[in-house]
């Protein structure tokens, strides 16, 4: 469906109540200078009036189809070569108004239906050179050859002169309806990649928050203990502690200041060691997490992001916070997708993370937030996440992602 094309109904409305005006005034001329024959001519003129209705209460009050517009440019074609036949045919200049239809559908409608339209306008065409009603007749008293000559003329003066004003008018509105057109989609683009930054920054925000919460709380439970000794002294492990997770702190913020700012600026990168970077930076925000390499050197280039960045980190969280065995990882390349296996062996995992609602199903109701902005960022790179689980009580989550090749380059 094409919005434009409600606008072009418009103006079609008004051209054809134009053109009516025109062969209403031709035909009486002909009328009064006794030209026998004009009765279906007349009923054929009188058609233009239910077009009209149609053709205004379709382009004023309900989206218009292309076939629809096809429907109604098709219909004109028949109706002008039925006016042209008993007028005159091929001799009368009025025939030039098919030119008019063929540049409207050509304009407004897909190329398979232009060409039908200028299939039917060239049939019609070659039909009216070889059959039609002559003006030049018995029935015709009064009008010379000649007389009839200079009529041809003056026909053909006006159709120019109708031709022309229809082009300049009709045709610069047209373009200034399309040109409306892309400006409202680019500002429909410019929205809709404004709202993707908003929901970038979001998973981000959230995901960055939710990486300070562990090593808050640590100092928090460390602070305590220090509190409740009688000198209030502070071990060297400990204020070791504190230290590393202050400075992730800091780095975390960091991250999502520069992030924050890089989120849409995207590239290609290796999958493994993008793998082990996120994992060792997983393992400062949760020290006691731990993972079994089941298999994840694998060679594949895939796109880089830090939404993908924070994604990942979400999906190990998860994973984590299911069960309270190592997280077993694994990584292999499968129909033009990287893989990763995220398994938490633990039996109670896939009965936590149903508490959680945090399973995939039809709705996206069924994910949790954290999965949900997830699985939002890696659809944005065509990729997957599904969260299933296991016969044995484990849950398996597998995020998979296109691979990148020197022509697929997202940015």
């Amino acid at each position: 469906m094409n919005p434009n094309l409600n606008s072009v109904v418009q103006r079609l409305a008004l051209l054809r109540l134009a053109i009516a005006s025109v062969w209403l005034i031709f035909l009486l001329y002909l009328q009064l200078n006794h030209f026998a024959g004009l009765g279906i001519a007349w009923t054929l003129l009188g058609l233009y009036l239910p077009l009209l209705l149609l053709n205004a209460w379709q382009g004023w009050q309900r989206p218009v189809q292309d076939w629809q517009l096809l429907l109604h440019l098709a219909v004109e074609c028949q109706l002008l070569t039925g006016l042209l036949f008993f007028t005159g045919g091929v001799t009368n200049p009025f025939i030039s108004y098919f030119l008019v239809l063929l540049v409207i559908a050509a304009y407004s409608l897909p190329a398979r239906f232009a060409w039908l339209i200028a299939i039917i306008g060239i049939t019609d065409y070659s039909v009216l050179t070889q059959w039609y009603q002559p003006l030049l007749s018995h029935h015709m008293h009064g009008i010379s050859g000649s007389s009839l000559f200079d009529l041809h003329l003056g026909g053909m003066w006006l159709t120019f002169v109708i031709s022309a004003l229809i082009f300049m008018t009709l045709i610069p509105l047209l373009l200034r309806a399309g040109q409306q057109q892309q400006q409202e989609i680019q500002q429909l683009r410019e929205r809709q990649l404004k709202n993707e930054q908003l929901i970038g920054i979001a998973t981000l925000a959230a995901g960055t928050a939710h990486e300070m919460g562990t090593p808050l709380m640590t100092m928090h439970m460390v602070l305590d203990e220090v509190a409740h000794q009688p000198e209030h002294l502070i071990s060297a492990h400990d204020l070791h502690i504190l230290r590393e997770q202050v400075a992730q702190c800091r780095q975390s913020l960091q991250q999502l200041a520069r992030a924050g700012r890089e989120v849409h600026h995207t590239g290609q990168q290796q999958a493994h060691p993008w793998l082990m970077t996120l994992l060792r930076r997983w393992r400062l925000s949760h020290p006691n997490a731990l993972w079994v390499d089941d298999g994840i050197a694998c060679k594949a280039v895939i796109p880089s992001s830090p939404l993908l960045d924070q994604a990942l980190l979400n999906l190990l969280d998860n994973a984590a916070e299911a069960g309270r065995q190592p997280v077993h990882l694994h990584s292999s390349v499968q129909d033009g997708c990287w893989q990763l296996h995220i398994v938490q062996p633990d039996p109670q995992a896939a009965a936590h993370i149903r508490q959680q609602h945090l399973f995939v199903s039809d709705k996206e109701q069924g994910m949790g937030l954290g999965l949900y902005l997830s699985n939002a960022s890696v659809e944005q790179f065509g990729g997957t996440i599904h969260l299933q689980a296991q016969h044995d009580g484990s849950s398996l989550c597998r995020l998979r992602l296109p691979l990148c090749t020197r022509d697929n380059h997202h940015g």
